[in-house]
């Protein structure tokens, strides 16, 4: 799997986690306030979204730290909120309602951006893990 460089081309990765995190943050606040429905998948889209608020504190914790273990708990609440949010538009597509002229674009939008970010996390993820140590004796 390729690994980038910069985040947009001239943001180093590790602020640009810090950003993603704070973006991302913003981003799930709004799909948790907007998914509060009383039907069954709204509420997982809603426990998903807050899952994934907790995971972008663990990123800039991770990007603050270089800790690994905080990285890949955001690449994971990451792929799954995107599984989610995908299962919610086909739900939503299946049970047409007048939301969804805005939520289906919302959704496939953010999902493209989602996954460009998640490239940058891995990436700095790799750097991370792959930052040697050598002693010299």
């Amino acid at each position: 799997m390729f690994r980038l460089k910069w985040c947009c081309y001239c943001i180093g990765l590790r602020k640009g986690c810090i950003i993603i995190a704070c973006l991302d943050f913003a981003i799930n606040v709004i799909v948790t306030t907007m998914a509060a429905k009383n039907d069954y998948v709204s509420r997982i889209e809603q426990a998903v979204a807050i899952c994934h608020c907790i995971g972008c504190v663990f990123l800039t914790g991770g990007a603050l730290l270089k800790s690994s273990v905080l990285l890949i708990f955001f690449l994971i609440t990451s792929l799954t909120n995107y599984v989610i949010l995908m299962a919610y538009v086909i739900y939503i597509l299946t049970d047409w309602v007048p939301a969804a002229a805005f939520i289906v674009p919302s959704v496939l939008g953010y999902t493209a951006i989602g996954i460009y970010f998640w490239l940058i996390v891995f990436s700095y993820y790799k750097n991370v893990t792959s930052d040697t140590v050598i002693v010299e004796v």
